[in-house]
């Protein structure tokens, strides 16, 4: 089925600031998937007007981190603040966009109707939505380059332009924290600048925004921070004191060699793979 976007919506004015500290605080969060340990006792700090990438290997727990956050999955262990304290579901301080592969496409929906979950929690539930609602969520996939789209069912659009949908849906919550999972994977060159242009925004505007996202090569040019993550935090912070030789090794596995235009890695299997190093130099 498709999800609808339970974080809800504030009304227009009422976001709670955090008189001090960041907006987003994560002590020792400890996820586990019944045997198997999925984070060890993370910490991380997000403060207002900043875009972070969260990188690491398959299965490291990039998208474990962000539900744990949003409270879809049990943690074992840790704690959870959002502008100084716990997130309630209805705060609408934070809006998710998840992977675009875990949704059902086939659902009979259009475009703007899903840009329009993004005000269920503004709207309450069981209520009528109305026009001034609809034009809400239709300004939206404007800003995303959808609007002449709007009334198209969603498994009649690209992937891209689905992700850009995806993203209305969170603009038309107005939260103060994004949490999005993978955007930037499989999608056309104009729904990446799309994107990328609308986060740049957003920061820029004082929001924050996590970013689950696997390409190295571009964490470095467009994040103005990473956390490194494999199962544990490796390090967080500007990407020219995370990414590393040494906290890639630790965080891919691989032991990292000159290479004839910057650095490659060396695998277990002897495969070399590009990599990025925070001195600048790319594959």
């Amino acid at each position: 089925m498709w999800p609808f976007d339970r974080t809800g919506a504030r009304p227009a004015g009422s976001v709670p600031q955090a008189a001090d500290g960041p907006l987003l605080q994560v002590e020792n969060l400890t996820v586990a998937y019944r045997d198997r340990l999925a984070l060890r006792a993370v910490d991380l700090e997000l403060g207002a007007g900043s875009m972070v990438a969260v990188a690491g290997p398959n299965g490291a727990g990039k998208s474990t981190l962000l539900k744990a956050i949003l409270g879809l999955v049990p943690s074992l262990a840790g704690r959870v603040q959002v502008a100084g304290r716990p997130l309630r579901r209805r705060d609408g301080l934070v809006a998710y966009v998840p992977q675009r592969a875990s949704l059902d496409w086939d659902f009979p929906i259009s475009a703007l109707e899903v840009a329009t979950m993004g005000l269920y929690g503004r709207i309450g539930w069981l209520r009528p939505v109305r026009r001034r609602h609809r034009e809400l969520a239709r300004a939206q996939l404007e800003r995303v380059g959808l609007a002449e789209l709007a009334d198209r069912p969603i498994g009649e659009l690209s992937g891209g332009q689905q992700q850009r949908v995806l993203l209305a849906r969170a603009l038309a919550q107005d939260p103060r924290l994004y949490l999005l999972d993978e955007p930037f994977a499989g999608i056309d060159a104009t729904s990446e600048r799309v994107l990328l242009a609308i986060l740049r925004q957003l920061r820029d505007q004082g929001r924050s925004i996590l970013v689950v996202h696997h390409d190295l090569e571009t964490v470095a040019t467009w994040f103005d921070a990473v956390l490194l993550l494999n199962v544990e935090r490796i390090a967080m912070g500007p990407l020219r004191s995370v990414l590393t030789a040494a906290n890639l090794a630790r965080a891919y596995g691989y032991r990292l060699e000159p290479g004839g235009f910057g650095a490659v890695s060396v695998g277990p299997d002897g495969a070399s793979r590009p990599a990025v190093l925070a001195d600048g130099s790319r594959p």
